[in-house]
């Protein structure tokens, strides 16, 4: 390379297999509760008529926000495979895990159940969960199915769920280091 000149990192995007069984009647559900819940707040509301049409949209659009974040959050999640790193996009930015970090990737079948600090919705299950597993980290874009499991040098399980799971292992083999292991094609519980 002369000097002067940057090489430009190498990005495979994968998007997550999503389940949105739900959403659209969760939406609908949603808003006419809104609805509801914005003329009852019209009909007990003290004021004049035009203070009144005020706190009741304020209701509806909090609800509409609701709705809205219903049909974003499911849109960000992401990964994305670098040279040196994997990033995970979500809701609130991004993860990035030195792929130096990563020591074990292998394909899985999983279940999520109890969450803490997390948010999932139809097609967001992102956070930490208890699961088939453990205690895991996911980012999955379904509540139970098969995934790509890592153990990262920390201990910490990450959970993701991508369309092209084998692209992503295949990938992620190239990219790690030697000591890492990338299992099989099977899932395994």
């Amino acid at each position: 390379m002369k000097k002067g000149e940057r090489t430009i990192a190498q990005k495979k995007t994968f998007e997550p297999e999503q389940d949105f069984s739900g959403r659209g009647q969760r939406a609908a559900a949603l808003l006419l509760m809104g609805l509801l819940l914005a003329y009852y707040t019209y009909q007990v509301s003290a004021g004049t008529p035009d203070v009144k049409a005020v706190f009741a949209l304020l209701v509806f659009l909090v609800v509409a926000a609701f709705v809205g974040l219903l049909w974003l959050m499911p849109n960000r999640l992401y990964y994305a495979l670098y040279d040196d790193h994997l990033e995970i996009g979500h809701l609130l930015g991004s993860r990035r895990i030195l792929l130096e970090n990563v020591r074990l990737v292998k394909p899985v079948e999983y279940a999520l159940g109890r969450r803490s600090g997390s948010a999932s919705l139809p097609g967001y299950y992102v956070g930490r969960f208890q699961s088939s597993l453990g205690k895991l980290t996911a980012y999955a874009g379904k509540p139970e199915g098969e995934g790509l499991l890592l153990l990262l040098n920390t201990g910490e399980m990450v959970l993701l769920t991508p369309k092209r799971a084998k692209l992503l292992r295949e990938q992620l083999r190239r990219r790690l280091p030697e000591e890492s292991v990338v299992e099989g094609d099977e899932p395994q519980s």
